[in-house]
């Protein structure tokens, strides 16, 4: 038995069973706990690398749920305007407003894209540009009033879009 001891630690056998069975709570309350400790070390890691790999995961996970809900907004209350206007009615003010409430709400590194269209067939192409850019400025100004900074939006017309012509006078809002 004395030969045994120096060799490893004194008892280990049987501390290093009861050890691991009462959790890793205990580890820097015991003297001498070098070697045991080490014992433990890849159940430690493994739980810090799985967090570390949660946090990535979560900021990830945040910018898609963000997206989700901008993109339900923009189905439930499009922001769109009267044909060859690039004024804010009412209710698209009013969703202005509910995004702006969402993007307030988000990690100060996210940007977003603002970005106009106009419905097929609206003038000439420069004109569509010209409008398209007009409306996602309107949107981006009511957010910028609203309290997000104007650095964290890219504005951009996009001229014509497909579809629907009334559904095609838009503005969308898109987490980059």
């Amino acid at each position: 038995m004395p030969t045994q001891m120096p060799s490893g630690v004194p008892g280990m056998p049987q501390q290093g069973q009861g050890q691991e069975g009462q959790g890793q709570g205990q580890e820097g309350q015991q003297p001498g706990g070098e070697g045991q400790a080490g014992e433990q070390t890849p159940g430690g890691m493994g739980a810090g690398e799985q967090g570390g790999g949660e946090q990535g995961g979560d900021a990830a996970q945040a910018k898609t749920e963000l997206q989700g809900q901008l993109d339900q907004i923009a189905q439930s209350t499009p922001i769109t305007f009267d044909p060859d206007s690039s004024e804010l009615n009412d209710q698209a003010q009013q969703t202005v407003t509910k995004v702006a409430d969402l993007l307030k709400g988000a990690p100060q590194e996210l940007k977003f894209t603002v970005s106009g269209f106009t419905a097929s067939g609206t003038s000439s192409s420069q004109d569509s540009q010209q409008l398209s850019q007009e409306r996602a400025q309107a949107v981006a100004d009511q957010l910028t009033q609203a309290g997000i900074s104007a650095d964290r939006l890219q504005v951009s017309g996009q001229g014509d879009a497909s579809g629907d012509p009334a559904s095609s006078r838009k503005v969308e809002v898109k987490v980059q």
